[in-house]
């Protein structure tokens, strides 16, 4: 989906570069010179967002900015220069940023705060207060910026929202509430999800020096004071989703392989090892698949080993279709290896069966060239709890079908 901007504003240069930098993150831009031709526009369209020149040549004192709030558009001032008498009338209004146009740095955290908006969509944010009116404003604040929001109004009712919500990313809590205070709610957070999974802010209104100190020991990243400013407020708040996202990056990029975007060996051998430990307690039978390409050498050395790239991406595509619930991972080279768990024989080897005869019918239009090719595959079920012991099983029934002709599944 193609977010709409709106950029009001009346000198074409930096009209130009806004609406450069709107496109280039994704953005379709609409400028508006005036204030007159911006309420034309907003009569006709639907915008995501909005960033307004302080000061047009029919609106000297501001008059831009109430009209983008009133038509519930969420706003990013841009001013020329911020006195207190500019400031003070861009506070009223509940606006995202204001960002002075004094060098290339306002345009860059501009960038920045245009990229953090869709993205913002995607963040839950539980707000822990028993305070109805603190978390009505904080609540506020978070929907200018399009954050998820979610509400408990004490630690114990914080906990089993994170039970029902897992997926929440930020916690901001307060630390003076009934059954459970902020920082005895940080410790039981930190007893169940790590500083990667999880951002904790604590706020309190006490003014006791200690408090922050109690918090961050308990495992908060962050800490403000009430009443707290709200530029900080957004500024701590974005800082550590951005932490989250670049944690989740780097390990994204650790468990992934480069070529394929599968799974690679590591985080395989990780999660089945995870999974196996489970079903054994539970005395369940595990199941796994190797799967290999055949003739995958001769293939590299007709065509080289671009073309060999093109037939494993393309291959990697359907799996990741294919066995949409089940764990597939590149082990290295042509060799994949699909997890099933505790899927029942019959419906793994159906799957698998299905999937090989996919691949024969369908393997010519993974290149450019059009290299047909087939599949090998090698099936265990059992009472085997070893990610090491059950590959190597999989290994000789993968074996097997190669001796037996290839292009066949053997259990």
């Amino acid at each position: 989906m193609t977010r709409k901007i709106l950029i009001i504003e009346d000198t074409p240069t930096i009209a130009r570069v806004q609406k450069h930098i709107a496109m280039k993150i994704g953005y379709d831009a609409d400028i508006a010179g005036s204030l007159a031709e911006a309420k034309e526009l907003i009569s006709k369209n639907s915008y995501f967002c909005a960033v307004v020149d302080f000061i047009l040549p029919d609106a000297p004192r501001g008059e831009a900015v109430p009209c983008t709030i009133e038509a519930e558009i969420p706003t990013i001032v841009m001013t020329g220069s911020l006195d207190s008498t500019t400031r003070d009338t861009v506070e009223k209004y509940p606006i995202i940023d204001y960002i002075t146009k004094e060098n290339k740095q306002a345009y860059q955290y501009l960038e920045k705060q245009l990229q953090r908006l869709p993205r913002n969509e995607n963040v839950k944010v539980l707000v822990v207060d028993d305070s109805a009116a603190t978390r009505r404003h904080i609540c506020s604040l978070l929907s200018r910026h399009k954050y998820q929001i979610l509400q408990a109004s004490d630690g114990i009712e914080a906990l089993a929202m994170l039970e029902k919500t897992p997926d929440i990313a930020v916690i901001i809590t307060d630390n003076e509430m009934p059954n459970m205070n902020g920082d005895e709610l940080c410790g039981e957070i930190r007893r169940l999800y790590s500083n990667d999974e999880k951002a904790i802010i604590g706020i309190s209104g006490s003014d006791a020096s200690h408090l922050s100190t109690r918090f961050l020991k308990n495992g908060a990243n962050d800490y403000l004071r009430k009443p707290f400013n709200n530029e900080e407020f957004y500024c701590r708040l974005s800082q550590n989703v951005d932490m989250l996202e670049q944690i989740a990056t780097i390990r994204l990029q650790a468990n992934t392989d480069f070529l394929t975007k599968l799974p690679n060996r590591r985080y395989f051998f990780e999660e089945t090892t995870k999974s196996l430990k489970k079903i054994e307690k539970s005395s369940q039978v595990s199941s796994l698949a190797m799967l290999d390409i055949d003739h995958f050498k001769s293939i590299n050395d007709t065509h080289g080993h671009d073309v060999g790239d093109e037939v494993l991406k393309g291959l990697s595509i359907c799996f990741a279709k294919y066995f949409e619930k089940q764990l597939v991972a590149r082990l290295g080279g042509e060799e994949f290896a699909v997890y099933f768990g505790e899927t029942s024989k019959e419906e793994a080897l159906k799957r698998l069966e299905g999937f090989r005869h996919f691949i024969e019918l369908s393997s010519s239009e993974f290149s450019n060239l059009k290299i047909k090719f087939t599949i090998s595959i090698g099936y265990v079920h059992g009472p085997v709890y070893q990610i090491d012991e059950l590959l190597k099983q999989a290994d000789i029934k993968l074996y097997e079908a190669k001796e037996s002709g290839r292009n066949i599944v053997i259990s």
